[in-house]
């Protein structure tokens, strides 16, 4: 990828701007999600995990969230006694324990994401449709620059954020 001139430095930055703003729109949401459900975001983004890949290992989640073991074990020992997640022995290897979300788990995934994307609709909606495709386009050229630097520097959060794990 190119190395950014002094203009597109500033492209950068307002668009840094525009993305914190743009993200803060979602706080009254996640704020009610978080106090109705009582779960913190490291339990939601286990459920959401769990929900992707159901029967993913204790270290499956904490490798994915870079994270230590021992903090999912936390995680997801409070997400058993909520009845939001549940634990299976493996048939096929005794030393592993699976982890799956129970009904209750599942239909919480699903009321936050239905909500969620209600919330998101009706912003988007009010959208004219050159600004709707504009942010389409946006959108997607984000997602493909994010796969590039996450394969050129898969460990971008760690470099960014040394010793925070």
């Amino acid at each position: 990828m190119a190395t950014p001139s002094s203009t597109s430095e500033q492209l950068v930055e307002e668009a840094l701007r525009n993305f914190g703003e743009s993200m803060v729109i979602f706080d009254p949401f996640r704020f009610r999600a978080w106090a109705e459900l009582g779960l913190t975001t490291a339990q939601l983004r286990v459920m959401f995990l769990l929900r992707e890949t159901p029967g993913v290992t204790a270290g499956e989640l904490a490798s994915r969230l870079s994270v230590t073991p021992p903090t999912i074990s936390g995680i997801v020992d409070r997400l058993v006694r909520l009845n939001l997640v549940r634990r299976e022995d493996d048939p096929n290897d005794r030393r592993l324990v699976r982890n799956a979300l129970t009904d209750e788990g599942e239909q919480c995934c699903s009321r936050l994401e239905k909500g969620g994307d209600e919330f998101t609709r009706r912003i988007l909606v009010e959208m004219d449709q050159d600004d709707l495709e504009a942010l389409i386009r946006g959108l997607k050229a984000f997602t493909r620059a994010s796969e590039y630097v996450h394969c050129v520097e898969p460990n971008l959060a760690e470099v960014v954020m040394p010793g925070t794990v």
